[in-house]
């Protein structure tokens, strides 16, 4: 099963997020847009993963003592990924919890003896995939109120298919103090 560690959002700020989406989607020839269910903001994507590993995951992410804390967001932004294809994002302000969260996730599954790529963590909440945009600078004209979003637990989610669509489902969850 493919696994990834997320934060996830209230119904609310889904929504909100979710109208962003909608603007992109407005201004784009095509793409692969999120639904509403499965936005969040991904802590670290593990990929393939043992049942076995799995539970060893859920007890080591366990052993983390963080408090609940809030995180921002900021404005638009994407990746280019090809000649005319971009991952759109909406863009998560830097912050000391949100790093040492990412930190202690990556810190306790080191322990397990996975490894991860070392590139710096850029927090952000992925809209659409492979988005072609009617015009690049369009994206800029797509007017974002920063979000302050409550971070309450750590899921443990799970990216699978059902009947063709792409369905994010969270397995565990790892409250915050």
């Amino acid at each position: 099963m493919r696994i990834f560690i997320a934060l996830l959002f209230e119904d609310e700020i889904k929504d909100l997020i979710y109208d962003y989406l909608e603007e992109v989607e407005s201004i784009s020839d095509s793409g692969n847009f999120s639904s509403n269910e499965n936005l969040h903001l991904t802590l670290l994507y593990l990929g393939e993963t043992s049942p076995a590993m799995l539970e060893r995951i859920r007890y080591k992410l366990n052993e983390i003592v963080m408090k609940k804390f809030f995180y921002e967001t900021e404005t638009l932004g994407s990746f280019k990924k090809s000649q005319n294809r971009r991952i759109v994002y909406l863009g998560v302000k830097k912050s000391f919890n949100l790093e040492s969260l990412y930190n202690l996730v990556v810190l306790k599954l080191k322990e397990l003896g996975l490894n991860f790529p070392t590139e710096k963590y850029t927090p952000h909440i992925t809209l659409g995939r492979q988005v072609s945009l009617i015009a690049e600078d369009e994206i800029r004209q797509v007017k974002t109120e920063s979000l302050r979003i409550q971070a309450t637990r750590i899921s443990i989610m799970e990216s699978t298919r059902i009947d063709g669509e792409l369905t994010y489902r969270e397995l565990y969850q790892i409250p915050l103090g």
